[in-house]
């Protein structure tokens, strides 16, 4: 368990790459489930995802507008810097690998991402419509459009699932939606996360100052809807982050809605308490928390490194960075990187946060002593933390995905070889109807054993 390397979950990379054929169906069909599932609520989840990236996205832009209209440049300039750097970021990779579909296209070789593409090789967006797009810091919502588009024209095809054009369909709205996801996850530990600590920190201190008056500012109500969006914006990314790695994986049951939902309820109020700290943390030491967020780095690397090693082919320098990258998303919640059993990940992972929680909350004497309403937050940020600790329990408890897994394996087993008949030219009605024949058969020819005792009763 301590040391032992594992498959990483975060970033899927294909082995074998030289034997990769030129199309889509050599790249995806190993990676698919064989039973291909598009319900109502993966189409919400692409819609809400676009519509929570741009609600936090220009949130975060407005409430940097409003502190420049009234004279608070610094706090304008660091809300406006932490927004547009980490979102031009990201547009920027999202036009790289726009780009990379079209170089792809122009040779006629088979692209590592055909996500700009229709299935005939016409271009699903026009290379004007991409910059314009990136330009303006929504190259993401591209992607989600696409799985949108893709899974639409899925629950529309009345087909089964052994129809190329339907698998078609569904390959290219989990590639799709594998770009998306990947993109809104970094984007929200880039651009999200410190927004949160930054404005955190702002709204506290002018919570404190206007609390006497009992009359506040106007911006401060849309920079609390800012915040929520924010963390509504980590929340989600990690719920569909996990549930799109295992819409693409065989081995992987699908996560069903309520499952989503008590996933995003453990995430967004643990994340709640863990923001809430460390904006405490900011308000105690000022700049010096850096040093602090440093120290918890080290102690996070540990544990990381002792529970969620990861193992990838001649990639070290990626198992390197996929560390630091996991290292510095626990600075704001724990995240399970590597294949495994996560309950010594999460339990140190948690219990360093609670640690945390309980000396700036409890053990220290500190400056917080004066802050507005310190009584109730003492008390309501670990319960909130509990709360949401509580819920994860539940989930893997009684809702966890694994939990379907064995009783759906048999089915699962069934369609892939119906699936690969067909894709082989064998009607999946030959394959049935021999498995019926083979049925009857077991059922109707008696063992060595029950045929010795029918003959021996009929000598008799």
């Amino acid at each position: 368990m301590y040391l032992k390397k594992h498959e990483s979950k975060l970033l899927l990379i294909p082995k074998n790459e030289d034997k990769e054929d030129a199309g889509i169906i050599a790249v995806l069909t190993d990676r698919v489930p064989s039973v291909l599932i598009v319900r109502w609520f993966d189409l919400f989840c692409f819609g809400f995802a676009m519509c929570s990236y741009v609600l936090d996205f220009f949130s975060d832009i407005g409430i940097a507008i409003f502190h420049f209209w009234a004279g608070r440049h610094l706090s304008g300039a660091l809300v406006l810097t932490f927004a547009l750097i980490p979102s031009v970021i990201i547009n920027i990779i999202s036009m790289v690998w726009m780009l990379d579909d079209e170089m792809h296209w122009k040779r006629r070789a088979h692209p590592r991402r055909t996500g700009t593409f229709e299935l005939n090789q016409k271009r699903f967006i026009s290379l004007g419509k991409m910059i314009t797009l990136c330009i303006f810091q929504m190259g993401p919502l591209f992607w989600y459009y696409k799985a949108l588009y893709y899974g639409w024209m899925f629950t529309k095809n009345k087909k089964d699932d052994t129809d190329k054009e339907k698998r078609k369909f569904f390959m290219k709205m989990v590639e799709a939606e594998r770009d998306a996801t990947l993109l809104r996850f970094f984007e929200a530990f880039l651009e999200s996360a410190p927004q949160l600590i930054i404005q955190g920190s702002i709204a506290a201190n002018y919570f404190q100052n206007y609390y006497i008056t009992g009359k506040y500012p106007y911006w401060l109500y849309f920079q609390a809807a800012s915040l929520t969006l924010s963390i509504i914006s980590i929340s989600w990314s990690v719920v569909v982050q996990n549930r799109s790695l295992r819409m693409t994986r065989d081995d992987k049951v699908n996560i069903w809605p309520h499952e989503a939902v008590l996933q995003f309820c453990w995430r967004f109020l643990t994340i709640l308490a863990r923001i809430i700290t460390l904006v405490a943390f900011v308000l105690m030491f000022g700049i010096y928390v850096v040093f602090l967020i440093f120290g918890h780095l080290i102690v996070t690397l540990v544990h990381v490194i002792f529970l969620q090693a990861l193992h990838i082919e001649a990639c070290t320098h990626i198992e390197k960075l996929l560390l630091l990258i996991n290292a510095m998303i626990h600075l704001f919640t724990p995240f399970n990187m590597a294949e495994g059993n996560t309950r010594y990940r999460y339990l140190v992972a948690y219990t360093v946060e609670f640690l945390e929680m309980m000396i700036i909350f409890l053990l220290l004497p500190t400056p917080l002593d004066a802050f507005p309403l310190i009584e109730k937050i003492r008390i309501g940020v670990p319960a909130t933390f509990f709360i949401g600790i509580f819920i994860m329990l539940i989930y893997y408890k009684f809702f966890h995905p694994n939990r379907r897994q064995d009783l759906e394996a048999p089915n699962v087993e069934r369609n892939e070889k119906l699936v690969v008949s067909e894709l082989n030219g064998i009607p999946s009605a030959a394959i049935e109807k021999a498995e019926h024949m083979a049925e009857i058969e077991e059922h109707s020819v008696p063992t060595t054993s029950e045929s010795l005792l029918e003959e021996d009763e009929c000598h008799n």
